[in-house]
């Protein structure tokens, strides 16, 4: 019985730190994460946009070029970041926790947070597309490298460029400031280039078990002294990832 409780307790405790992550595809994981660890994915996209279009054209390239790999395209939510002329501004808004570190689909640790990734300093570059083939591209950005706005109606992605001169691209190959912020790109109106974004992944987490036990408490009923009962639990997991047992222990006396 008292076993019976040290199972129930452990499996609430299991489900109590459970996140609201998404189980990531085995493919994305980075080497050196353990289960139940979290992060991000990002990438520089392969498929390519002028700069001219609307704001839900680019919020729907996230969607558009992650279908290109079977690994991404396992995923739902990938998020586009780009600074628009009307405003919008997905940056620090595409993470649901900043504090997780982000990867590449090479592997490679790019920051270990959104606020190092919107910096001059990031420890590796983003570098590769949504297939984990190196992308060392220029790449859309309209925002600058601390991910805040940056000239609207000039430099912003749209085509309302009142100065004709292009629109911010970052070089996905830098770690510094330049990822976001090398080159003003497509001349006049944004529209003389097209090039990737960069795209954001959901929070994902790596695969853990998922612990269930079932019946709940037994009750072996009355019985006689030096008499026994036997009783039956079952112990699951329906878990995406293998549930290691290393040590049962046995039950406490009298049971």
């Amino acid at each position: 019985m008292r076993f019976s409780r040290f199972l129930l307790f452990y499996g609430f405790l299991f489900f109590s730190q459970v996140s609201t992550a998404l189980d990531a595809p085995t493919a994305l994981v980075p080497p050196g994460l353990n289960p139940g660890d979290q992060f991000y994915i990002i990438f520089a996209g392969s498929d390519t946009l002028n700069g001219a279009q609307t704001s839900a054209t680019y919020v729907n390239y996230a969607a558009t070029v992650k279908a290109n790999d079977p690994n991404t395209d396992a995923i739902d939510g990938w998020i586009t970041l780009f600074g628009h002329d009307d405003s919008s501004l997905v940056t620090f808004s595409a993470f649901s926790d900043s504090s997780q570190p982000i990867y590449n689909t090479n592997g490679d640790k790019v920051a270990d947070n959104a606020a190092e990734l919107f910096s001059n300093t990031q420890d590796a570059a983003i570098g590769y597309d949504e297939s984990g083939t190196a992308n060392i591209a220029t790449i859309w950005t309209g925002f600058n490298f601390t991910g805040s706005s940056t000239g609207i109606g000039d430099d912003s992605l749209g085509g309302n460029d009142s100065l004709r001169d292009g629109c911010l691209a970052g070089d996905s190959s830098e770690t510094s400031n330049r990822w976001a912020a090398s080159v003003l790109a497509g001349g006049s109106r944004c529209a003389g280039a097209s090039l990737g974004l960069y795209v954001l992944s959901p929070l994902l987490s790596v695969s853990a078990p998922v612990v269930s036990i079932a019946p709940g408490p037994l009750d072996f009923g009355g019985l006689e002294v030096d008499s026994s009962r036997d009783n039956a639990i079952t112990l699951s997991n329906s878990g995406s990832a293998d549930l290691l047992i290393s040590n049962l222990d046995a039950a406490a006396a009298p049971f």
